[in-house]
């Protein structure tokens, strides 16, 4: 094997799957963070009073979790439990979004807001394309729906989530829906 090839092989593997060379003016990528708390058995989400939710700058090298985590402590919130739960295109950006359950007893930042969490449908795109369209509120409803799948499944998560499950009962994945769901047995 020669020096500081990876593998014998890398000489056959097939062409990139795009020649776009990469660019850092080619995409921005961004993360966007919605803050959430429990308050008597109901979610609420926090927003700036101006926007649909937090987006925050994606510098390259820094790990986006870094960065959310750091933007919800600047807020003076703390993270009980931060998850990525989905990415979009948003015009000419990718939009990663966190998920960031806070304590339930934090008041919203100045120039924000704290509002209950209303349901809503979610996006629905092709088998082989996105949405059209996608709402926050719908973003924030997928979400949900992950993070009441992992307070179920994710022994951290459930741990951390304990007081959560009358909240999030009504919350159920739906995974392959557009597919017509899974195959009775």
């Amino acid at each position: 094997m020669q020096e500081g090839r990876p593998s014998a092989e890398i000489a056959g593997l097939s062409g990139p799957l795009s020649e776009t060379p990469w660019s850092a003016d080619f995409m921005m990528q961004s993360i966007e963070v919605l803050p959430v708390m429990k308050r008597d058995d109901r979610i609420c989400h926090f927003a700036p009073e101006h926007a649909d939710s937090l987006i925050l700058g994606w510098p390259a090298g820094k790990k986006p979790e870094v960065i959310a985590a750091g933007a919800i402590e600047q807020l003076g919130l703390r993270p009980l439990v931060l998850h990525s739960t989905s990415w979009r295109h948003a015009g000419p950006e990718v939009i990663l979004t966190y998920i960031c359950v806070v304590d339930p007893l934090a008041e919203p930042p100045e120039f924000w807001v704290l509002t209950p969490v209303v349901r809503t449908e979610l996006a629905r795109g092709e088998a082989t394309a996105p949405p059209t369209d996608i709402g926050v509120l719908q973003v924030l409803e997928h979400a949900l729906r992950h993070v009441a799948w992992l307070a179920k499944d994710d022994p951290t998560i459930k741990s951390e989530l304990a007081d959560w499950s009358t909240a999030l009962a009504s919350y159920v994945p739906e995974p392959f829906r557009a597919f017509g769901g899974p195959s009775p047995a």
